[in-house]
């Protein structure tokens, strides 16, 4: 029977903007947050009103609209990612600070 030694994991502690001399990149970040703030809110609005649609859709045609459906598909990735970053879960930024294909 052999025993074998494990290293023991030694914990980093986090690097913060006074640590990496990036402060300017803080305040990049702040801009963006503020910026995604606001399409946050118009996203929102817009997935009310397509919620409204497609009840009114489903209510009149008896069936969903496919294209509302993707609509609301899309969305809700977009606003998790960008929930991710304001939340700092990330670093990447959602559309249209990035390419949407990520």
């Amino acid at each position: 029977m052999t025993h074998e030694t494990v290293a023991p994991q030694v914990l980093e502690e986090p690097k913060t903007a006074e640590k990496t001399g990036n402060n300017d990149n803080i305040w990049m970040r702040g801009l963006f947050m503020l910026i995604l703030i606001v399409l946050f809110g118009v996203a929102e609005f817009l997935l009310g009103l397509a919620a409204v649609i497609q009840f009114f859709w489903m209510l009149i045609g008896k069936e969903k609209n496919e294209m509302i459906s993707d609509f609301g598909k899309d969305l809700a990735a977009w606003l998790a990612k960008v929930a991710e970053f304001q939340t700092g879960v990330t670093e990447d930024k959602p559309f249209p600070f990035t390419r949407r294909a990520q």
